[in-house]
């Protein structure tokens, strides 16, 4: 997916509106506390394991393909508490791939850096560590949100102008509606979720 011209972005505007517009008050609760929320575990894993919050964030994001959210927290501290022993990738198990465990140690070394040569893993970090309003997770289930719900993730892939399109679409759309575009993107997230299982 490349650029999008005005008429798609119209379209897309419309459907992330319509999803709003069809979350639950839990829902619409839920996604607005879920990153302050992560936020809150980010530092105080930092803290606790004296370690950089955006290292603990990278290793998060790292650890959370095909891993429940509750999971992936306890992931990351067990990595995070392996790594502060001197322990190698191979002495502790994760609820997802060995690259990506592999790939946490190495943001904890140090060795990798979360940048935004990755979009999606770039505005997902800087969104648990700082809560950065400029950024945006556009994920699958976003994109299932801006476009069809029913949206393989073979299809998933975007370019990086679509990318900073929706990205800012959906934070002007957040605006109008008074929120921070994070908080608008969780939202949604959590409404897909619920409308793709139904």
């Amino acid at each position: 997916m490349k650029k999008l011209t005005n008429k798609e972005l119209n379209q897309v505007e419309i459907a992330l509106t319509n999803v709003f517009n069809s979350a639950t008050n839990n829902e619409i609760s839920r996604g607005l506390n879920w990153y302050s929320d992560a936020n809150v575990i980010c530092n105080n894993l930092a803290v606790k394991h004296n370690v950089d919050v955006y290292k603990v964030a990278g290793v998060i994001s790292a650890l959370s393909p095909r891993n429940k959210w509750d999971k992936n927290i306890k992931d990351a501290e067990t990595v995070i508490r392996a790594h502060n022993m001197g322990l190698p990738p191979e002495s502790v198990k994760v609820s997802t791939f060995h690259s990506n465990k592999f790939k946490a140690f190495n943001i904890l070394k140090g060795n990798t850096t979360i940048t935004d040569t990755s979009l999606k893993t770039f505005n997902f970090v800087n969104n648990i560590a700082y809560l950065d309003a400029n950024s945006l997770t556009v994920d699958i289930w976003h994109l299932r949100g801006c476009f069809n719900k029913t949206i393989k993730i073979d299809n998933a892939t975007i370019g990086r102008i679509a990318y900073g399109q929706i990205k800012d679409l959906t934070v002007n759309i957040a605006n109008k509606l008074g929120l921070k575009g994070y908080q608008l993107q969780a939202i949604i997230w959590i409404a897909i979720q619920r409308q793709y299982n139904n």
